[in-house]
């Protein structure tokens, strides 16, 4: 199977679960569409023949008005309770589509945080998630629908042709092959590489208009703004180009459209007026015959635009499955293998890469964390103190030994026990942008408001809170951009403290924070800890003669640990450390 196919399948499959409604919605609109030919058809046949009626007194009199003006009222009524019923068919189609796209898209890209995710832009996942999937969507909408309804009206009318003259009928035929089928695959040959082209750059303005709206203040600082406004002016110029190139296909497959449909016509009147002119063919058939023919192109009028943004629909799909066709980092069981009864941590000789072929951000960790037990992780950047949460979490596995749990291993539990038995609290804790209130619940949605500050007490921010416009209510906008880098730490903290996990994994949770603050919110997790096993990530020598137990790490490794008295004992880089700080 070609990729191309493969692409394809997958979307064809999830848009057959609303077949009902694409059907109905192709079923009106064939109905609305043969309506519209039927109500040209008989009107001109209804003109004509009263015309030719007229011609002669006895005609006139015995002619039949009232059955032909009910077929026409029948038409147009049709024509348009079906077109109504069309719209709203095929419109309840496309949101339950869109619906399913974005489900599906949503519950494979999960799996996938934050590891696979984070070789993307989070300007390209916006555009995956809308632009992308929109362009799926007119796979049902501009393609699928209108194909089948122009292949069935063909089919049709070619009958209806053939009543009259099988000649007339197969040169009709061989026309509207031309226009339906011709023109459609020669302006999806002209615009697939345009239609890619477009994709593309589509994709790449929507990343810069977001990390430069994101990215403002540093464009400012540094003066580059004027140089950023002109990379997006160049890649909208050649937006620009595209979208021309676009426009030209189109504009020249309407006009094929136009002129097959008048060859059309005149090749059907010059057949026809040799049957009138031998007497086989009454003249007010021939009228009806012409705008039968005319009418019939109207339904073939959206294929060639259609068909000419295949390029781009299919675009759309390999960049989806680009995304969800990663391999997941983690994949979780269904079910745990056991009950976890006991809170303690092993790391067994772990070693862990972030890529192949590059060196071990942690190389043969081994350690056992008691439960109850508070133990801190210290060393300087890049350490790979972070790295031993992210496993610690199952954000990635370990190449190499195991982390544990009560003694079992973390890759036997599914991700409700692990995530309920462990709480991170990370270096850039995400705020929603929503309230407080909001942003605190996502840690536990049935906290009572006294709990809620409870929590903020705990980390220092109730009274800051209650300075807010509406308090507790106030929204603190995107990534919470409008509080503070420390008020927003001291919130992912009041999350940890709501949750009550049994086990803390805390990375670096008072960066940023000034001395007394950190001296205080340190004092109140001590407290909030209390009987918790707790991983304390940091590279800050501040309370550590608290704790059960401290490793230092160094590339990767555990280079020192032992409790904070013993460390201090000789010449070990802890108390060199420590006799730093006090200099």
């Amino acid at each position: 199977m070609t990729d191309r196919n493969r692409s394809y399948q997958a979307f064809v499959q999830l848009l057959s679960r609303h077949w009902k409604w694409m059907v109905a919605g192709s079923l009106f609109g064939l109905i609305a569409t043969t309506a519209t030919v039927g109500l040209l058809a008989l009107s001109g046949w209804f003109l004509s023949a009263a015309a030719f009626a007229g011609l002669s007194t006895t005609a006139a009199q015995t002619f039949n008005y009232f059955f032909p003006s009910i077929g026409v009222r029948i038409f147009a009524i049709s024509r348009t309770l079906a077109r109504y019923a069309e719209r709203v068919f095929s419109h309840d189609a496309t949101f339950r589509i869109l619906e399913s796209l974005r489900i599906w898209f949503y519950e494979r890209i999960e799996p996938l945080a934050p590891a696979r995710l984070m070789r993307y832009r989070s300007g390209d996942i916006l555009n995956r998630v809308l632009a992308d999937i929109d362009a799926l969507d007119n796979l049902y909408v501009r393609v699928l629908s209108p194909s089948l309804v122009a292949g069935l009206l063909v089919a049709g009318l070619t009958v209806f042709l053939s009543l009259f003259d099988p000649l007339i009928a197969l040169t009709t035929l061989g026309w509207l092959v031309v226009a339906g089928f011709g023109l459609p695959v020669a302006a999806g040959i002209a615009g697939a590489a345009a239609g890619r082209r477009l994709s593309h750059l589509m994709t790449q303005m929507r990343i810069q208009i977001v990390e430069g709206i994101q990215g403002l203040p540093e464009l400012l600082v540094f003066n580059h703004r004027r140089d950023y406004l002109g990379q997006m002016d160049r890649n909208n110029r050649n937006l620009l180009d595209v979208q021309r190139r676009m426009s030209h296909i189109r504009g020249v497959s309407f006009a094929g459209i136009t002129l097959t449909s008048g060859l059309a016509v005149l090749s059907a009147m010059y057949q026809g007026a040799a049957l009138v002119s031998s007497g086989v063919l009454h003249g007010a058939n021939l009228a009806m015959i012409a705008l039968t023919v005319l009418a019939a192109f109207d339904a073939l009028m959206p294929l060639p635009s259609a068909y000419q943004y295949l390029g781009r629909t299919r675009e759309a799909a390999r960049e989806l499955l680009e995304v969800v066709g990663s391999e997941p980092p983690v994949t979780f069981l269904e079910n745990s293998l056991a009950a976890l009864r006991h809170f303690d941590v092993s790391f067994d000789r772990v070693s862990f890469c972030y890529t192949e072929n590059a060196a071990d951000a942690v190389h043969d960790i081994h350690f056992h964390l008691p439960a109850g037990q508070r133990f801190a992780v210290l060393g300087p950047t890049g350490a790979g103190k972070s790295t031993l949460a992210h496993l610690m979490v199952r954000f990635w596995d370990a190449q190499s030994g195991s982390v544990r749990i009560g003694g079992k291993d973390i890759r036997g539990l599914n991700e409700r026990d692990l995530r309920q038995s462990v709480s991170l609290v990370s270096q850039q804790a995400h705020m929603f942008n929503a309230s407080v209130r909001d942003n605190l619940l996502i840690a536990r949605p049935g906290a009572t408001e006294p709990e809620l500050w409870q929590a903020l007490e705990a980390v220092r921010l109730a009274d800051f809170v209650k300075s807010l416009p509406q308090g507790i209510d106030t929204w603190i906008g995107e990534s919470g951009r409008l509080v503070s880098g420390g008020q927003a730490r001291r919130l992912a903290l009041a999350r940890a403290i709501l949750r009550d996990s049994p086990i803390w994994v805390l990375d670096e949770p008072t960066e940023g924070l000034d001395r007394a603050t950190e001296r205080h919110i340190m004092e109140a997790l001590f407290d909030v800890t209390s009987g918790r096993t707790v991983l304390y990530i940091t590279h800050r020598l501040v309370g550590l003669d608290r704790l059960e137990r401290i490793l230092l790490m160094e590339d990767g490794r555990i280079v020192e640990q032992g409790t904070h008295a013993e460390l201090l004992q000789g010449r070990t880089r802890y108390a060199v450390l420590q006799a730093g700080i006090k200099t």
